[in-house]
């Protein structure tokens, strides 16, 4: 089987896989893919985002994740929980302070004990990078009041995950639209700045 045909086939498995909506927890798009089809994997082997392919997919608890590379594909698969972004994939930023459900852009990220965590990026000049910025300026750059910022999002993650937190989803910009899918839209709470 040639790597078109088999990329065809792959995707159209994503697709028939995202059917089946996965949980309203995690952030995923329409088609049912986590971090808007960049590899988990690569944040921790290459220090960046990497954008996935589809050819080397893989589903854990109902969520399609792409990689790079059929290494980057068995890595994950050998121990996905070390891989998964933390708080859903939402901004851990806002999960700490808030509550809220804000999608994290994965260009807008940070390492925190080992953890993938994301923050909300605008795409405007006066905007991009802003959760980032605001993570940094919150932090101060120590790693020690970075994990007792990942620690409150962690409590407020917890709470919501057992129904005790109502975590709304709020968007801020036009394009959060496409980071998630249609039933994290479907009561949304829309504030555009852009």
């Amino acid at each position: 089987m040639n790597r078109a045909v088999l990329s065809v086939f792959l995707l159209t498995l994503s697709l028939a896989l995202a059917a089946a909506e996965p949980t309203d927890a995690i952030r995923v798009n329409d088609l049912g893919v986590g971090l808007d089809g960049y590899s988990p994997v690569s944040y921790f082997s290459s220090g960046e985002p990497e954008l996935g392919d589809p050819a080397y997919a893989s589903s854990y608890k109902g969520v399609n994740y792409w990689f790079t590379s059929g290494e980057q594909l068995a890595q994950f698969e050998a121990d996905p929980e070390r891989f998964l972004p933390a708080h859903g994939g939402w901004c851990t930023l806002m999960m700490a302070g808030s509550g809220r459900r804000t999608p994290g852009h994965p260009e807008s990220f940070a390492i925190v004990d080992d953890r993938l965590m994301l923050f909300w990026s605008g795409d405007t000049d006066d905007t991009k990078g802003m959760g980032l910025s605001n993570w940094e300026s919150k932090t101060g750059g120590s790693a020690i009041r970075a994990s007792a910022v990942a620690r409150d999002a962690d409590e407020n993650w917890a709470e919501f995950l057992r129904g005790e937190r109502r975590a709304r989803v709020w968007l801020y910009k036009r394009s959060d639209n496409q980071a998630v899918s249609a039933t994290q839209r479907e009561n949304a709470r829309e504030q555009y700045i852009d």
